[in-house]
């Protein structure tokens, strides 16, 4: 029951603090907690700071800074993990209403944290090249994969990943389409990378995760139009695979 209480007392500054809380000489300890919650308050925003370096970018530092504690006060950490606080950041930008004239900012935030998420997950072994290219292409069709831990696809309306990209050292005068991005991030030999996926791309790799085979995967892509891009998908998704994927008799996503 008390730690209801002082978590309340923590999200909100306008409610007391909880009458439980006494110095050691039986004074009510109301300002060492105001002081304390401050410091929570501070600590968490440096993090989503630090974690969402671009978006802060975007915006400029008291615009971001009066973002992130609203964010704060709505959604305390859930996890004392804080490398993957903030998970609906970029979502809660969204609904954000000052930030209604950036459409592409909740999506900059979601591809920040993807890239979080890839370099911090479980790492697994790739698959061996060299096993791959002793496989023909139509008995690889007929193969389930398991695709990388680290894999993150970010679909935007907007160009997030160009905008992102503009924002790196050195890409100041990177092009930014009129169009929307969808962008696979995944790590390889413990480097994070981006890559455009074309069109059709974002549902090639729902069908693999959801445990199609490759070639179920192919055939949706042709259907809905986008064949052309076809090669390229099955390359990157072969190269985004781990060692133990390759499966032709059950499904690798099923327990």
């Amino acid at each position: 029951m008390w730690q209801a209480e002082f978590a309340l007392s923590l999200r909100d500054a306008d409610t007391p603090p909880p009458a439980f809380l006494r110095s050691a000489s039986g004074i009510h300890a109301s300002r060492r907690f105001a002081v304390y919650r401050n410091n929570v308050y501070s600590s968490l925003v440096n993090n989503l700071s630090d974690g969402y370096p671009v978006v802060a970018k975007l915006v400029g530092e008291a615009f971001f800074k009066g973002l992130a504690s609203c964010y704060v006060r709505e959604h305390l950490p859930k996890s004392p993990v804080m490398v993957f606080y903030g998970e609906t950041f970029g979502d809660y930008i969204d609904d954000f209403a000052p930030a209604s004239d950036l459409p592409y900012l909740g999506g900059v935030a979601r591809l920040e944290y993807a890239r979080r998420l890839a370099l911090h997950c479980a790492d697994q072994r790739p698959l061996d090249g060299e096993l791959l290219a002793t496989v023909p292409i139509e008995q690889l069709l007929d193969h389930y994969l398991t695709l990388h831990p680290s894999l993150q696809i970010v679909e935007s309306d907007q160009p997030i990943y160009s905008i992102w990209l503009r924002n790196m050292p050195g890409m100041e005068h990177h092009e930014i389409p009129n169009q929307g991005e969808t962008v696979l991030i995944r790590r390889l030999a413990q480097q994070v990378e981006e890559r455009l996926l074309p069109a059709g791309g974002a549902q090639f790799f729902a069908m693999i995760q959801s445990g199609h085979t490759l070639g179920q995967s192919a055939e949706r892509i042709i259907d809905a139009g986008h064949g052309a891009e076809l090669s390229d998908l099955i390359r990157i998704a072969l190269e985004s695979s781990v060692q133990r994927s390759l499966s032709v008799t059950a499904d690798p996503t099923a327990s």
